[in-house]
């Protein structure tokens, strides 16, 4: 192990700890699950009688905690992820749980024309005429590297849209359309639904979606184990599951 990552996990372990003591769970979440992980957590800390220590992180963001050893007692990002996370041995593969799946919406400033998304060739037209556009790092997020890597290829307009684009670094990124700083925003339904100044226009057209499902986890390293399986099992029940929709989220 390198010095770098012996020092990260000997922090996360003395935050843990001190975690442990007072009866916190540690969470590492996406921030795609931000609006329904803090709808739920009330019910289950009242429940339980623990409270949440919540870091929110972008999905490569997470991938970069688990290569540095970073550890917590849940770990919940694209499902996608968990197989390499499973195979080093940083979750434990038995306690996952899908949470839920979401699409890619579109986002304009509140009152502006709604864009044509019921085709490809709508969407195309819609992204040379708009004079900018958002969407996520690809190298940080899934949904921005889906729109990045296989809807602007496919629709032959990669490097123009890029020439005008904004890229978002975390948190949301629908702000600048509400603010009036970008013109359209492309990003997960569950980052579009919280944004107040902004219209949904609706989402990718079929052939250009992509559906990611949330999946949580223990760590393997995880002090409060136990704990930390009773929170995914809530977050699946009928209860827990059920603040998911309103949020962006289908069942899986």
């Amino acid at each position: 192990m390198k010095p770098s990552q012996s020092l990260a996990m000997l922090l996360t372990l003395a935050l843990i700890s001190t975690s442990a003591l007072s009866k916190e769970l540690m969470v590492f979440p996406a921030g795609a699950v931000k609006s329904a992980l803090a709808a739920a957590a009330p019910a289950w800390e009242a429940r339980s009688g623990l409270k949440l220590r919540i870091t929110y992180a972008t999905a490569g963001e997470l991938r970069q905690k688990l290569a540095a050893g970073e550890i917590a007692d849940v770990i919940i990002m694209p499902l996608e992820n968990f197989a390499t996370a499973e195979k080093s041995g940083a979750t434990v593969a038995a306690s996952s749980r899908d949470l839920g799946a979401v699409g890619i919406g579109v986002a304009v400033k509140a009152g502006a024309k709604l864009p044509d998304l019921s085709s490809e060739d709508g969407l195309k037209r819609t992204l040379l005429d708009a004079k900018s556009v958002t969407y996520m790092d690809p190298a940080r997020v899934t949904s921005g590297k889906h729109f990045d890597e296989v809807v602007l290829p496919k629709l032959a307009i990669r490097d123009a849209v890029r020439a005008k684009t904004v890229l978002g670094e975390g948190g949301i990124i629908a702000d600048k359309v509400a603010r009036g700083e970008v013109e359209i925003a492309f990003h997960q339904m569950s980052e579009l639904l919280p944004v107040q100044g902004i219209t949904i226009a609706g989402m990718l057209p079929p052939s250009l979606q992509k559906t990611t499902v949330y999946s949580g986890a223990v760590m393997t390293a995880a002090l409060l184990p136990t704990e930390a399986a009773s929170l995914l099992a809530f977050l699946v029940c009928s209860e827990g599951r059920a603040v998911f929709p309103a949020r962006g989220f289908s069942a899986r």
